[in-house]
C-alpha cells in the first residue's frame, strides 16, 4: 500500500487513525512505520479531524515511552475502538439472495446397501477469493470471475465422483474449506489490510459463495459418493473474517433444513481438529482475524511444531496420529521431516493474485484429495490442478 492508498484508507475509516503505528503496521501488513505515521499525519489534515473528535469511538489501550534521537522521550498511545467493524449484509440482502432457491428441495444420500470400504475421502479446498480480480498489467495474464471459480468447483466434483467410482461408495465424505474463500469487504481485507482488486461487489460475492456451495453439497449428495458427508468451513481467516463467517453460516442454516444428514461446521478458532479412524487432522487456514502479524510457514520449524504439539497436549491428542492441513500461502508442500506428524500446506482454488506474482511465482490453482484409511498409516492423496 502506497501513501495515497494509506490517507484514503485512514479517510474511510477514521477509528484507525488513534491505533497506534505498532498495531497498525500488523493490521495493515506494512513495515514502514514512518510511512504509516506520515499517512496519519495527512489523513487528519484532511479530515480537519482533531484528537479530541477522532478518540469519540476509541478506547485507551496502552501508553509508553520511547526515546528519540537527542534524548527527547516522547509518549505513545494505542487505542482500540469500542465497536468492531461489522462486516455484514442487511437482513433485505439475504432475503434476496435465497429467493433465488425457489423452495428448499430436502436431500439425503441414497439408501442403497453398499459394503464399506472402510475409506473417506477429504476434499480439501482453500483460499477461493470469491471476488477477486487479476488486473490486466499483472505479470501473468490470467482471468478469475464468478465463471472460474464455478468451472472450478466443477472440476473438483467430478474428481471426487471419479475417485468414488475408482474406491468404491466411501463411508464419509468431508468437504473442508480451510478459508479465505471471499477475498474482502468493500475492497479491502476484513483486518482492515490493503486494497484489493474486485470484482465483485459484497452481495454479489456472498450469493456467489452461497450457491457455488449449495451446488456443490447437493451434487455431492445427488452423486452418492458416500454414506455420510461432512462439510467444514474454517472462518477464523485474514480476508475473508466475519464477513465469511456470516456467508458461511448462512449457508449452514439453508443446510440445517435442506440436507438434515449433513453435518455442517463452522469453525471460528485458529486451530481446530476432525477425527478420522485413529488420526486427528488439525485444520488451520494458517493465518488468523486479528491477532497473527506473519503466517505459519510452508515448512514446519520448531517454534511451528511447539506451536501445534500445545494444541495437541491441552486437547489430550497425543496418543493419536496428527496431520496438519493449512491454507494461505496459495503453494502445495508436504512436510513430513517430523516424526510427530505429517504438515502438508493445501494450494488456492484461486491462484495467484498480481502481488503473489509480483513477489513470489505464479502459482496454479488447485485443490488436495485425500483418501484416509481405516488401519493403514500411508497417505494416499493428490493435488489436482484446477486450471
Amino acid at each position: 500500500m502506497n501513501l495515497l492508498e494509506l490517507v484514503e484508507f485512514f479517510k474511510k475509516k477514521p477509528g484507525y487513525l488513534k491505533t497506534g503505528v505498532g498495531k497498525l503496521s500488523s493490521i495493515l501488513e506494512i513495515d514502514d512505520i514512518t510511512l504509516i505515521r506520515k499517512a496519519k499525519k495527512e489523513a487528519k489534515k484532511s479530515l480537519n479531524m482533531d484528537v479530541d473528535e477522532i478518540r469519540q469511538d476509541l478506547q485507551l489501550k496502552s501508553r509508553w515511552q520511547v526515546q528519540r534521537k537527542g534524548g527527547e522521550i516522547e509518549w505513545l498511545e494505542s487505542y482500540k475502538t469500542i465497536d468492531e467493524p461489522d462486516y455484514q449484509l442487511t437482513k433485505e440482502d439475504w432475503k434476496d439472495i435465497l429467493s433465488e432457491c425457489e423452495n428448499v428441495k430436502v436431500l439425503r444420500p441414497l439408501e442403497v446397501y453398499v459394503p464399506s470400504n472402510k475409506k473417506t475421502l477429504v476434499v480439501w479446498t482453500s483460499d477461493k477469493h470469491i471476488g477477486a480480480s487479476i488486473p490486466s498489467d499483472s505479470l501473468y495474464k490470467k482471468q478469475y470471475d464468478q465463471h472460474v471459480f464455478f468451472n472450478r468447483m466443477e472440476k473438483i466434483l467430478m474428481y471426487a465422483v471419479k475417485m468414488r467410482n475408482l474406491h468404491g461408495r466411501f463411508d464419509k465424505l468431508i468437504i473442508a474449506d480451510l478459508g479465505d474463500s471471499l477475498d474482502g469487504y468493500d475492497g479491502y481485507t476484513t483486518r482492515g489490510g490493503h486494497k484489493l482488486p474486485q470484482n465483485l461487489n459484497n452481495k454479489e460475492a456472498a450469493k456467489i459463495h452461497f450457491i457455488t456451495h449449495k451446488w456443490f453439497i447437493e451434487s455431492s449428495i445427488n452423486e452418492d459418493i458416500a454414506d455420510s458427508i461432512d462439510v467444514v468451513h474454517i472462518t477464523n481467516d485474514n480476508h475473508s473474517g466475519d464477513f465469511g463467517w456470516q456467508a458461511s453460516y448462512a449457508l449452514q442454516q439453508y443446510a440445517s433444513i435442506a440436507y438434515p444428514s449433513v453435518n455442517f461446521t463452522l469453525v471460528e478458532e485458529f486451530l481446530s481438529h476432525v477425527q478420522i479412524y485413529d488420526k486427528i487432522y488439525i485444520l488451520t487456514h494458517g493465518k488468523d482475524k486479528k491477532n497473527r502479524k506473519f503466517p505459519l510457514p510452508l515448512k514446519i520449524d520448531d517454534k511451528t511444531e511447539s506451536f501445534i504439539m500445545d494444541y495437541v497436549l491441552h486437547h489430550e491428542l497425543a496418543n493419536y496420529k496428527i496431520h496438519v492441513r493449512k491454507g494461505d500461502i496459495h503453494l502445495n508442500d508436504l512436510d513430513c521431516s517430523r516424526n510427530k506428524m505429517s504438515y502438508w500446506n493445501i494450494g488456492s482454488v484461486f491462484g495467484a493474485s498480481d502481488w503473489i506474482m509480483d513477489n513470489y511465482s505464479d502459482t496454479k490453482p488447485s485443490c488436495v484429495f485425500e483418501v484416509v484409511e481405516e488401519d493403514n498409516d500411508n497417505l494416499y492423496a493428490e493435488i489436482v490442478w484446477l486450471d
